[in-house]
């Protein structure tokens, strides 16, 4: 077996600029390359609960990764305090400027690693509170969850950086990846370093 570590640096600066100056909430999952098999990693402890202040669930926080838990798990709901996501997974929101998530896996085989990132209440022109359709950003997302994705081989000492493959939907929930990124600004800047790296 190998060992994938991601590392990753978040931008306070950046973050407590938003409305709720509250960190990301985060997925990280995997797919096989050549099997299909996906799997969660980690996801941050509001989406694995669903513990969100003043409503019971936020299903726009992330919502790609809740689409894959729920065909992961075969559940047709979001993550409750009732009903939440597996501990094994859930992890408490990190502050600190680095942070780490590792797994082990087979020697050889071949991964999609995936990390779907969601700052609230970060509004700008394009992702506004109220839109030019007067539709009202009720859940305070902002900009919408964008999704990273790398690839690499399990095999002591490779290493890889994902790239930012699209974004979500702002005001209801889509697991659709909308490859289109325009209009989102601070939000890619919040993750400033990704590295996925093999241990030897």
């Amino acid at each position: 077996m190998g060992i994938l570590v991601i590392n990753i640096q978040q931008e306070k600066m950046i973050y407590e600029e938003s409305d709720y100056g509250e960190p990301p909430q985060f997925a990280i999952w995997l797919e096989n390359r050549e099997t299909k098999e996906v799997r969660s990693l980690a996801v941050t402890y509001r989406t694995a609960t669903g513990d969100f202040e003043g409503k019971s669930e936020c299903p726009v926080s992330l919502p790609a990764w809740i689409e894959l838990f729920r065909n992961e798990t075969g559940r047709d709901d979001f993550p409750t305090t009732d009903n939440p996501a597996p501990d094994a997974i859930t992890l408490a929101t990190p502050k600190k400027k680095s942070f780490s998530i590792q797994t082990k896996l087979p020697q050889g085989s071949k991964w999609y690693y995936y990390i779907e990132m969601n700052v609230a209440a970060d509004y700008n022109r394009h992702f506004s509170l109220i839109d030019d359709n007067y539709r009202v950003d009720y859940q305070g997302n902002g900009q919408p969850s964008i999704i990273y994705r790398g690839e690499i081989t399990v095999k002591p000492g490779q290493k890889s950086s994902p790239v930012i493959i699209g974004r979500t939907e702002q005001f209801y929930f889509s697991s659709e990846i909308i490859p289109d990124i325009e209009g989102i600004t601070s939000a890619e800047k919040v993750f400033s370093k990704i590295e996925a790296t093999i241990a030897r």
